[in-house]
């Protein structure tokens, strides 16, 4: 195609190109018809804000660089519904996959609220490693656990021992840790707990922060909150060999 021929949306076509992504290739991620993003291309038709912040987050783009006219969409500025990507009616309805894809594709922020820590066992089975692989590219790491875990074999140090020791993560205990809460950069997923209801059988929330929309900030607020009062974990035999 000659390039006198190529109109439309020049920024979104750069960002592809440098991406290595094809229409098809995005519009399979964000789940929607390529003819749409080939009218975002070709034409000057904005996105709705979900669409237009998935489609940046994918390409590591900024959405408003790539749609200018975002801002002036009524829908620009998203409501608490559309940062619900997905409910699951219970844990085992989560893809499989989705819980490790998640942490996988932080570049930026880990945070961890972990109650349930076998579950996270099962889930993400190389945990240490993949949190060792984040921390040590400059991602910052923070996971909290309960300050006194029921069962015999539900602490940190039982079920990821080997996570006491990588150095750049920031590891702690709260007493008021109930929900599980994982956040990698924009995306959260929340299991939700029900007073008289196994853990397992909660829904879980897949999230996706838009903006000012109030759902995600509320639990990124809660986040904070959690790790500026929970009590930092200092291993002995961390503390051992710093002091050798």
């Amino acid at each position: 195609m000659n390039s006198a021929t190529i109109t439309g949306n020049e920024r979104l076509r750069a960002a592809m190109v440098a991406a290595n992504v094809t229409i098809e290739g995005l519009a399979d991620h964000l789940g929607i018809d390529p003819k749409s993003v080939d009218r975002w291309l070709n034409t000057d038709r904005t996105p709705h804000a979900r669409n237009a912040e998935a489609a940046a987050k994918y390409l590591r783009a900024d959405a408003y660089h790539l749609w200018p006219r975002l801002g002036e969409r009524h829908r620009s500025a998203p409501s608490a519904q559309d940062e619900v990507v997905a409910c699951y009616p219970m844990r085992s309805t989560v893809p499989y996959g989705l819980w490790r894809s998640t942490l996988a594709g932080a570049t930026t922020v880990i945070d961890l609220a972990v109650s349930h820590l076998l579950f996270l066992a099962e889930a993400v089975w190389d945990l240490p490693t993949l949190l060792a692989d984040k921390a040590s590219v400059g991602v910052r790491v923070r996971l909290v656990t309960p300050e006194d875990p029921a069962g015999p074999v539900t602490g940190l140090g039982d079920v990821f021992p080997s996570l006491l020791t990588v150095p750049g993560l920031r590891l702690s205990t709260h007493p008021g840790l109930r929900a599980d809460v994982m956040r990698a950069d924009d995306e959260l997923l929340v299991t939700t707990p029900i007073d008289g209801l196994t853990p397992a059988l909660a829904p879980v929330l897949h999230l996706r922060r838009l903006g000012p929309a109030p759902m995600v900030g509320g639990y990124l607020a809660t986040l904070d909150h959690l790790f500026a009062t929970a009590t930092p974990t200092r291993p002995v035999s961390h503390l051992r060999a710093v002091a050798a």
